[in-house]
């Protein structure tokens, strides 16, 4: 009995050490972002409009190669089980040539179409808005390689094991875009005249590009050089291994499309609350932004998740990947269970963070209170999701997404919103049942077991 508490203990510290950086990271992405937008949104409405749209353009993108860093993360973890060194240091070889090949590819045509890309995502917005938008993207959009690689490379750590990394490259990033927002977008004062001019929105673009090549470069340089957590060093030419990528594609491609069918359900969401009103878009944004707090350490958990289950799986340890798995999910559940507390006691607090309209902090409170009892389901999903991922299990997380947010949270919120009068509470009830519905599947696969046996 001792003998087992001990190994819990120990599993748990295993868990928390790689979920820790991957949690900062996030916080720290989350808190630069909002400082960053805060300094658009002194420049113009226009502005920070333009910029909203862009960004969320190239984090759509971002989604697609998403799914690749999944394939690298799952593949490395499972050959650091299998003590494939070699294997590793090939599988994160294979990643960075092909993010090359096809960010630059996604560039490109991203260079070649900019106009009609902007004109057919966004439709007739404001000529002022669409000047700015059209200056951010090309600009913003040098710097979307270098964001891509990072990204991926981060994965294949991240399947090593390695979670600090990542973090310390991502806040090298950020504190650069923070730095250089400061000093381009309204420019240095001296003596009566500037020492660095006003750039505006070019200056937030330039400043974001800079820093994401900055990652783009450093990290690729820890990898090749060795020096990081992992110890992944690879020497000599890159060279071209088939068999490699088949390998990393067969995970990512079902990984892309599941981010592809979340993001894309996520739009439609948003398109639809539009349409309700100034109220409704005001608490479905605050709710979404409480969703964002919540999901920072399960993120981080889930990380562990996969890392862990992976490199258990890759060692044929299916005891062990099952201990890593549950052990994972029962701390994200703790952890998310005393932030719900705090939720449901400062609803009303939190909701009047962000604005002062007494309708919008009325009707939010109520969101976030319910948000709060409904927080546990969202640790077990998304936790279970990073398992299965690890397993090679991606389409099973595919078929739940498109049931539980295509079905749940936007055929049932909407009917429930339109139908019987529910409005904004009706979406929020069907991102709750989204949420349960979803953990409730996840549940019974990893119970019933086949997960530990897929080849990847």
């Amino acid at each position: 009995m001792e003998a087992k508490e001990e190994e819990r203990r120990n599993v748990a510290k295993e868990v928390m050490e790689i979920a820790w950086p991957s949690i900062a990271e996030q916080m720290l992405v989350m808190a630069v972002g909002m400082i960053s937008t805060i300094f658009v949104g002194r420049i113009s409405a226009a502005a920070l409009a333009a910029v909203g749209l862009i960004n969320m353009l190239i984090f759509f993108l971002q989604a697609v190669f998403a799914g690749l860093s999944t394939g690298v993360t799952v593949v490395v973890a499972r050959l650091v089980g299998e003590e494939d060194i070699e294997g590793v240091k090939t599988a994160t070889s294979q990643s960075f040539i092909m993010a090359v090949f096809l960010t630059l590819l996604f560039t490109l045509l991203g260079y070649a179409f900019d106009i009609p890309i902007i004109k057919t995502l966004f439709g007739k917005i404001e000529p002022e808005v669409f000047e700015f938008a059209i200056l951010y993207y090309r600009i913003a959009l040098i710097g979307f390689p270098f964001m891509v690689i990072a990204l991926i490379l981060g994965g294949a750590l991240r399947g090593a094991g390695d979670t600090k990394t990542p973090m310390y490259v991502t806040a090298v990033v950020n504190i650069i875009n923070l730095i250089l927002n400061a000093l381009l977008v309204f420019g240095v004062p001296y003596k009566g005249g500037y020492l660095i001019p006003p750039f505006g929105v070019k200056g937030a673009a330039h400043a974001v590009t800079v820093s994401r090549i900055a990652g783009g470069i450093l990290l690729p340089y820890l990898i090749y050089s060795g020096k990081n957590q992992a110890g992944i060093a690879i020497r000599g030419p890159f060279k071209l291994d088939f068999d490699m990528m088949k390998r990393i594609i067969k995970i990512g491609v079902p990984a892309s499309l599941e981010q592809l069918v979340m993001q894309g359900g996520f739009l439609v969401v948003q398109i639809i609350v539009s349409t309700m009103g100034t109220t409704a878009i005001a608490v479905y944004q605050i709710g979404m932004n409480a969703n964002s707090l919540a999901f920072m350490p399960i993120f981080g958990f889930s990380i562990a998740a996969t890392a862990l289950v992976g490199r258990s799986l890759g060692a044929e340890e299916f005891d062990m990947a099952e201990t890593y798995a549950k052990v994972s999910r029962n701390i994200s559940v703790a952890v998310i269970s005393v932030i719900g507390v705090f939720m449901f006691v400062f609803s009303k607090q939190l909701a009047a963070l962000y604005t002062t309209d007494p309708e919008v902090i009325r009707v939010s409170a109520s969101i976030l209170k319910i948000f709060a009892v409904v927080e546990p389901f969202l640790a077990i999903m998304v936790v279970m999701a990073g398992v299965l991922r690890a397993a090679g299990d991606i389409s099973y997380v595919v078929i739940t997404t498109v049931v539980g947010l295509w079905l749940f949270r936007i055929v049932l919120g909407s009917f429930l919103a339109k139908n019987f009068g529910m409005d904004i509470y009706g979406i929020w009830i069907g991102v709750f049942t989204d949420f349960i519905v979803r953990s409730i599947m996840y549940i019974f696969r990893f119970r019933a077991g086949k997960w530990k046996y897929i080849k990847v």
